[in-house]
């Protein structure tokens, strides 16, 4: 399955993919820097990949979307190197275990959970 960053997550994340034989795409390393979200959420919808972002405006795709969208909560705090083992780590799961879930978080302990919508009554 093809991987597709967003411009918000290290090339250093981008280039260890790479370096371990992912199908792995970078926003900016793919010279789209400053493409509109709406030109990202088209692609989306019509591509299966699994996309990493930092960027809550991606949870609201609609069902008939085709990727499976990831974001990450992984504090900015952390250490780079960390941080993309963390990524890493929730990439492999997801790829490993392939959940039929579309819509998940990477939370700050490394631990990828699927999205749920809670209804409020």
């Amino acid at each position: 399955m093809r991987i597709l960053l967003d411009k918000n997550f290290p090339l250093a994340l981008y280039r260890r993919l790479r370096a371990d034989g992912a199908d792995a795409e970078h926003i900016i390393a793919s010279g789209r820097r400053g493409i509109p979200d709406s030109a990202i959420r088209e692609q989306l919808e019509r591509e299966e990949l699994l996309f990493l972002t930092q960027d809550e405006e991606f949870m609201d795709l609609p069902p008939k979307c085709r990727a499976t969208i990831v974001v990450s909560r992984v504090s900015q705090s952390r250490p780079i190197l960390e941080r993309v083992e963390l990524w890493l780590h929730a990439i492999h799961e997801y790829l490993n275990e392939r959940p039929e879930e579309k819509l998940f978080e990477i939370l700050d302990s490394g631990e990828l959970v699927p999205w749920r919508v809670i209804d409020e009554e």
